[in-house]
């Protein structure tokens, strides 16, 4: 048998550690944050707890690394306010981009939903939940600029938060929560004319 090349290393390095995490989300959201350990994540990959380290430096790194998956898929969905078409069309795009994620990944969402909450993993996330916030409510912020409305900041909380808890609803519950209809309600709200 012949040694596995680099990129086939790296292939196998990243299933590791998307496993890990896995884990990791699936015991946080059974038995809570604070009450899972370390060797508990390391079994239920299948790996030792030794190996665990090699790819996180405790626990709070394994929390982090969750969080900032959510936020690989935050940053994609940002991906549809860009261009030059009018700011209510971006918008648009970026609310059917949010649930298609969501539905894309629901069952990462589904137990992220769960977690967040947890005192323990706010304690956990300290600065960091914030500045990801910051950073999704600034985004959001530039399309309500832009159609001149006079409370952007606000504007964008608005539409942070129905995102945000319509996301939860349909995570909770993906077989008898409407996604499509609900998606087209909330895109209906940015027509031509800024929102109310």
């Amino acid at each position: 048998m012949s040694p596995r090349t680099e990129q086939q290393q790296q292939s196998a390095r990243e299933e590791s550690r998307q496993r890990i995490l896995a884990s990791a989300l699936a015991l946080f959201s059974r038995l809570g944050y604070e009450r899972t350990s370390v060797r508990m994540i390391a079994g239920e990959a299948g790996i030792s707890q030794g190996l665990l380290y090699n790819y996180f430096a405790g626990k709070d790194d394994v929390l982090k690394a969750l969080f900032e998956r959510s936020m690989h898929d935050v940053l994609r969905s940002f991906e549809a306010l860009h261009g030059s078409d009018p700011p209510a069309e971006r918008l648009r795009r970026y609310i059917r981009a949010c649930f298609a994620i969501v539905e894309e990944n629901l069952e990462f969402w589904r137990l992220a939903y769960g977690v967040r909450a947890q005192p323990a993993v706010l304690a956990g996330l300290g600065a960091d939940l914030p500045a990801w916030e910051r950073t999704i409510l600034d985004t959001l912020e530039e399309p309500f600029r832009t159609l001149g409305l006079p409370h952007p900041q606000t504007e964008a909380r608005i539409l942070f938060a129905l995102i945000d808890g319509l996301s939860q609803q349909y995570a909770r519950d993906p077989e008898h929560f409407p996604l499509r209809e609900v998606a087209d309600a909330v895109v209906a709200r940015y027509r031509e004319t800024p929102p109310p």
